[in-house]
Order: structure tokens, then sequence, then C-alpha cells
């Protein structure tokens, strides 16, 4: 008979631990996207991540952080892609000059998940 009550007070102490725990991981979660619409960054403006701006004369840049990859150098709306490792075997694509030298054939649907263009 002795531990009903305790068995009672137990449950209610984890239900209120529980409510009180999920209630505080919500607010900032909230809190941070009112943040973000509020307060846009203004370095994300001067860049695009639009398959359509990756055009040639463009420089990319790592989505992440902005860091210089290179220049496209050319596009191909047809490029041939091994089916091994690509979805498709013909896919538009952009030619990248790294900054370091060499030369690299991206697939845009990927390069618009990983890279940004500047505006300009």
């Amino acid at each position: 008979m002795r531990s009903t009550p305790r068995i009672h007070y137990v449950t209610l102490g984890l239900l209120l631990g529980l409510t009180a725990r999920v209630s505080a991981q919500a607010k900032p979660a909230a809190a941070s996207k009112a943040a973000a619409i509020a307060k846009p960054a203004q370095a994300d403006s001067l860049y695009s991540g639009l398959e359509r701006d990756f055009t040639v004369g463009k420089t990319i840049y790592l989505r992440s952080s902005k860091t210089r990859i290179g220049v496209i150098q050319a596009t191909d709306s047809s490029h041939a892609f091994p089916p091994k490792f690509f979805p498709a075997a013909r896919m538009k694509a952009v030619l990248i000059r790294h900054a370091d030298g060499p030369f690299d054939w991206v697939p845009v649907e990927r390069a618009v998940r990983i890279y940004v263009v500047n505006k300009q």
C-alpha cells in the first residue's frame, strides 16, 4: 500500500521533467528561426546557387565557407559521365578550372549543392 503513492509521485515527476525538457528544446529553435528570417546574411546576397547562374566566366565558391574554388571555363548540356558513379549517363555539366590548376567536369545538379557563384 505504501508503494502506490511513491509510484504516483515518481510518474508525476518524470512527466513534469519530460515536459520541461521538451519545452526548453523547442524555444531556442523557434528563436533561431525568427532571427534568421529577420536578419538575412549580407554575404549570402552576393552569391547564387541557382542552376541558371552557373555560366561561363563565373567564379565558383564553396557554399559553406565561401572559399574560392575556381572559374567555369565551359558548359555542356549533355556531357557523358560514367553511369557507375552518376545517376544518368548524360547530364548538364560545367567545366571548372580549379584555383590550384586542374580542370574538372561537374554535373550542375551536384554543383549547386556544393558550390555557389558570384552574382556579378
